[in-house]
C-alpha cells in the first residue's frame, strides 16, 4: 500500500446508539484492493437488529474483537490522505481508540447525495442512481459488497463533478 492515498471504508454498528460497537469494518483503495475485510466480536452488545446489517449476532461470537484489529486499522488508517465513506463518520472508529490524523479528509458521500434528507437517503438508493448492482438481500451483502458500491459510486460522482466543471 502506498502511503497517503484515498481509502474507502465501510462500517456496520451493533445500536443502540448510546452503545454502538462496531461489528464490521472493511478497508479498500481506490482500485479495489482489500486493505481490511473483518467482522468482530463485541464487547457491550449481545444481540442487534440484524435486519439493519445483515449480520446476526451469533455469526460473531468466534470472532475477535475490534481491539485486536486496532494496531492493523492504525496503520492503514495512517496512510489515508482521504476516507471516503456513506453515512457514517469517523466517531465510531474514534470511539474504539482509531486516531485519524489531522490532515485526513473525511468525505462522506450520503452528505452531497442528500435528496429528501429522511430514510430514502441510503446505500441503496446511492447504488441505483449510479447504476450500481449491489446484492438485493442485506444478509447476502458483505462489507466488500459495501465498500465497492461506495467506490464505484465516488468515481461516477467524481466523474460528474468534473463533466459540471469543464463545461
Amino acid at each position: 500500500m502506498k502511503d497517503k492515498q484515498a481509502l474507502i471504508y465501510w462500517v456496520d454498528l451493533t445500536g443502540p446508539a448510546v452503545l454502538d460497537e462496531i461489528v464490521r469494518l472493511t478497508i479498500v483503495d481506490i482500485n479495489n484492493n482489500i486493505l481490511f475485510n473483518h467482522t468482530f466480536n463485541t464487547k457491550l452488545v449481545d444481540w442487534w437488529y440484524s435486519d439493519l446489517n445483515g449480520i446476526k449476532p451469533e455469526e460473531t461470537y468466534n470472532e475477535q474483537p475490534f481491539e485486536d484489529y486496532k494496531q492493523e486499522i492504525q496503520k492503514i488508517i495512517n496512510k489515508a490522505n482521504k476516507l471516503i465513506t456513506f453515512n457514517s463518520s469517523t466517531f465510531f472508529l474514534e470511539k474504539q481508540g482509531i486516531t485519524i490524523p489531522t490532515n485526513t479528509v473525511v468525505e462522506d458521500l450520503a452528505d452531497p447525495f442528500r435528496v429528501t434528507g429522511d430514510a430514502n437517503d441510503t446505500i441503496d438508493n446511492l447504488c441505483i442512481y449510479y447504476g450500481y448492482d449491489l446484492p438485493t438481500n442485506i444478509y447476502n451483502r458483505t462489507g466488500v459488497d459495501y465498500a465497492k458500491a461506495i467506490n464505484y459510486c465516488w468515481h461516477e460522482m467524481e466523474r460528474y463533478k468534473e463533466a459540471q466543471e469543464n463545461k
